[in-house]
């Protein structure tokens, strides 16, 4: 996948989150190939004073529903667009987004699989 995807929908982010996993949806457009990938917005989150987004895309792996994607928001003229984080920062960026989520929901996760 390219470095930069363009939201194609116009709306973002936080007010979808109340919204319907229908209504949250949100396709995202490969600058480079031309490959449009439908998402679903599953969080928003601050870290290191930049903004990122979840996203949920489904697999065909049976035993997991949807893989999970973090983007950088970012303001380009007036546009919100999601780009992928810098290759530098992914673990970090993922890292907390692991630690954020276990201070917030526990380790369900780990739970469920027993």
């Amino acid at each position: 996948m390219s470095d930069k995807f363009e939201n194609s929908n116009d709306e973002l982010l936080d007010n979808m989150l109340d919204l319907d996993e229908e209504d949250r949806k949100i396709t995202l457009e490969d600058e480079e190939t031309g490959e449009k990938i439908d998402f679903i917005l599953d969080d928003t989150f601050e870290f290191e004073g930049k903004n990122y987004c979840v996203l949920l895309k489904p697999t065909d792996d049976p035993e997991y529903d949807y893989e999970s994607i973090i983007m950088e928001t970012v303001d380009k003229d007036g546009d919100s667009m999601l780009m992928t984080i810098a290759e530098e920062e992914v673990d970090k960026v993922y890292d907390y987004y692991d630690k954020l989520c276990e201070e917030l929901y526990g380790d369900d996760d780990e739970e469920s699989d027993e």
